[in-house]
């Protein structure tokens, strides 16, 4: 059986999301990439699940030499279109792969893995994936991680005792999702359906399973990737993590 992330990132996925990332929010998000892995001019930068190359293209069009690495077939299409329209695609390589198998070697001065980029397979296969950064690093480079806030979840979990069913409009669509908290295996498990405007007939269904962790936990699983947590933040502004923060960012280093 395909595994839910081979068919979850399509054109649909594309539809039903891009609409919310307006290019002002790209572009700020991109700078507080830049700021958080501290890169110097010209480094060269992994996006590690690229999607549709919402932020590399800034960083291309700031001097950044990026490999946009995703599995997605559909959005790495989109990628390569957007690198076109930016004037980028001469700074820009793009490359179709499994994130657990990255074959690089000390050939980044960073890599980020955004907006929730991790938690997609089981915790042995999660730990390759930090492994593979870590070697893809150069010493003393440095890996930002985005991830929903673990404690918020929980809170979640908790005021809908474990299951929550919502509804949004995106694009042509409105789309109901249900969600289960798994706080057993701590993992957000949802389901959405997708109706045209207009109508009451579904006309597809996706699901996404994420394991999250907490910061001790993944502290942890950064150590023994090689790598020593500098900070952790709690939103693109740069606060400090705490529990009330909308998300978890961790900067670590390689050692």
């Amino acid at each position: 059986m395909p595994e839910w992330f081979e068919g979850f990132f399509d054109d649909l996925y594309y539809e039903t999301y891009h609409v919310f990332e307006d290019e002002g929010r790209n572009e700020r998000e991109a700078r507080f990439i830049v700021e958080a892995l501290g890169l110097r001019d010209g480094a060269r930068v992994l996006d590690l699940g690229c999607g549709y190359a919402r932020h590399a293209v800034y960083l291309a069009k700031w001097g950044y030499r990026v490999v946009c690495f995703d599995l997605s077939q559909a959005l790495l299409a989109r990628a390569v279109e957007r690198a076109e329209g930016f004037g980028v695609s001469d700074r820009v390589e793009f490359v179709r792969g499994d994130m657990r198998s990255l074959g690089y070697k000390e050939s980044f001065d960073g890599v980020y893995l955004f907006f929730t980029t991790f938690g997609y397979f089981d915790d042995e296969d999660n730990q390759a994936v930090l492994g593979g950064v870590s070697r893809a690093l150069r010493r003393g480079g440095r890996l930002l991680l985005d991830l929903w806030n673990p404690v918020a979840l929980m809170h979640y979990a908790y005021l809908f005792d474990g299951e929550r069913r919502t509804w949004f409009e995106a694009s042509d669509y409105v789309v109901l999702e249900e969600t289960i908290y798994d706080v057993l295996d701590a993992r957000v498990v949802a389901k959405r359906v997708f109706f045209r405007r207009g109508s009451t007939t579904p006309v597809a269904e996706r699901s996404f399973s994420v394991r999250f962790y907490t910061y001790w936990e993944l502290r942890k699983m950064l150590e023994n990737a090689g790598m020593i947590v500098e900070r952790a933040m709690g939103s693109y502004s740069g606060s400090d993590y705490r529990p009330s923060s909308p998300r978890l960012i961790i900067v670590a280093r390689k050692i």
